[in-house]
């Protein structure tokens, strides 16, 4: 998949997940404003109807009291109609509201409310139903008490007005008081079921508002938290083929051609890694027939090295005592190019043996104290000549390892040479060789020109020279590093190097103690 399409859906879930949590609290605010609708409108108003309601009928009562006293019967009969009327209309009002399913200003008000309770049915209690089947019970019973009283209430008028006044006594001993007393009753225990139910819708109100809150902030954070996710996964996506083409990019700095980046990435990232590994394979080959050329170009100049030698030295014999100083000094110059010109190619035809992994090692038991000894001696004229002062610290006089010697006489010679070329006349180098089971410690610091920092990853490469070495005109090849770093590899050693530039650099070699462990590997990490 390419890159653009990995972010373009990686923000599309994002997207897709801001909008349901947006559409749930949407959903969540609107049952909160149905609910508060509900409350006001149904519980609250019939609350307060039904006490309309009671007052009626305690007027109901006292009008039908009063019918029996002495005075007009007319007008306590008029009284008494309309009181009578004034309440079945307000009941049929208040059932009108008691039953009343429709509270939506809305057609979306109703399909929010419908879908929000579709998806919460199973979170909901069955408190509901239950009030509501009480109250229709009750309501049902108030109309029957109603029925009875109203039809008790008329045949009292009639009996009135046909001037029967022990019927209408009689009426309302037997029939109507206590059906007007268990109205009474039946009102006020409706009122308490609202009122609970009021209560009830409250408590849910209060429930939706607090879950509207503690969804707001995990919606918030779950938000946050899955786009920090997305965002890491993203990147990682990104930055890892990305870190694995600059870890291969570095390696091919340093001369490491072998380049292979598994798991390709199949996105532009993918598409460069696949073009840089066929670069590596060109440089690869490249380096290989650059090495096949210099390895038979430098065997093919053994031979007239071997010539001008030989001739050297049969001249060299020839004149004897003869020789006056100008041909001594030009026999001198001549064997000494000739010696440079010998380490040259010595050094080159090793370079091609480690490029190809060459390298063959004549492991035995060796002092690395005497074979140290034996270099510094034979570099003594090059120290002495700067008159450089050389201090060495020794773990012991005799230290035995399993090694190749003549690898390790390369090691010394090259690193104190260096240190000798790179130091200023009259300074110090300090050299260390100790050893720790199962390893053995050899270091050389100077005090001179330094490695810029940014070169350090570099030094170990074949043919490079810091930059500020041509500053004071030190000649070289650039090959004794790469040697020293092949030999210590071999070794199954490791060699690291710390540098400032103007105070000086230090060389520290760690190499095991015998084959076996070295062979074994490991031990560089104890």
């Amino acid at each position: 998949m390419k890159l653009k399409y990995k972010l373009f859906f990686s923000y599309l879930i994002l997207i897709l997940l801001f909008t349901i949590s947006l559409l749930w609290l949407f959903l969540e605010m609107r049952e909160l404003t149905l609910t508060l609708r509900r409350h006001v409108q149904q519980d609250v108003g019939s609350i307060i109807d039904l006490s309309g309601q009671l007052q009626i009928l305690e007027d109901l009562n006292a009008d039908y009291i009063l019918l029996f006293l002495p005075g007009n019967s007319t007008d306590k009969i008029l009284r008494l109609e309309r009181t009578r009327l004034k309440y079945a209309s307000h009941w049929e009002s208040l059932k009108q509201r008691l039953f009343r399913k429709n509270f939506y200003h809305s057609g979306l008000d109703a399909i929010t409310d419908r879908f929000y309770r579709a998806l919460t049915q199973n979170l909901q209690n069955n408190s509901d139903r239950k009030m509501n089947s009480r109250v229709r019970t009750l309501i049902g019973q108030v109309d029957n008490l109603w029925l009875q009283v109203n039809a008790g209430l008329k045949a009292s008028i009639a009996a009135f007005r046909k001037q029967n006044l022990q019927q209408a006594r009689y009426l309302r001993d037997v029939k109507v008081k206590n059906k007007i007393q268990e109205l009474r009753t039946h009102l006020a225990t409706l009122n308490r079921v609202i009122g609970k139910q009021s209560i009830e819708r409250s408590k849910r109100m209060t429930a939706i508002a607090a879950k509207t809150e503690s969804l707001i902030w995990a919606t918030e954070i779950g938000l946050l938290l899955f786009a920090i996710l997305i965002a890491f996964v993203v990147a990682r996506k990104i930055t890892k083929p990305v870190e694995v083409l600059k870890d291969s990019v570095q390696r091919m700095a340093m001369h490491d051609f072998n380049v292979e980046i598994p798991k390709k990435s199949n996105d532009e990232i993918g598409e460069l890694s696949k073009d840089f590994e066929q670069l590596s394979k060109r440089l690869r080959e490249a380096d290989r027939f650059k090495s096949a050329m210099l390895s038979q170009f430098t065997h093919e100049m053994k031979s007239p090295l071997g010539s001008i030698k030989q001739a050297t030295q049969l001249l060299e014999q020839s004149l004897k005592k003869d020789i006056n100083p100008t041909q001594r000094r030009f026999l001198d110059i001549i064997k000494g190019n000739y010696q440079t010109l010998q380490r040259l190619i010595t050094n080159i035809l090793h370079t091609t043996a480690y490029d190809i992994g060459q390298i063959q090692l004549k492991y035995q038991k060796v002092d690395v104290v005497r074979l140290m000894a034996e270099q510094l001696v034979y570099l003594s004229p090059m120290i002495k000549e700067k008159e450089i002062k050389v201090n060495i610290k020794l773990s012991a006089k005799k230290i035995e390892c399993e090694l190749d010697g003549e690898k390790f006489k390369e090691i010394v010679q090259n690193l104190v040479t260096n240190a000798v070329k790179f130091s200023a006349p009259k300074t110090e180098i300090d050299i260390s060789l100790r050893e720790k089971f199962p390893l053995i410690f050899f270091s050389i610091k100077d005090h001179g020109i330094g490695i810029p920092e940014k070169e350090i990853p570099y030094i170990f490469e074949k043919m490079y020279r810091a930059s500020n070495s041509e500053k004071i005109s030190v000649k070289g090849t650039g090959l004794g590093l790469y040697i020293v770093s092949q030999i210590v590899r071999a070794h199954g050693g490791r060699i690291k190097v710390k540098s400032t530039v103007g105070k000086g650099t230090e060389f520290r070699v760690t190499i095991p103690k015998n084959r076996k462990l070295a062979e074994e590997g490991g031990w560089l990490d104890a």
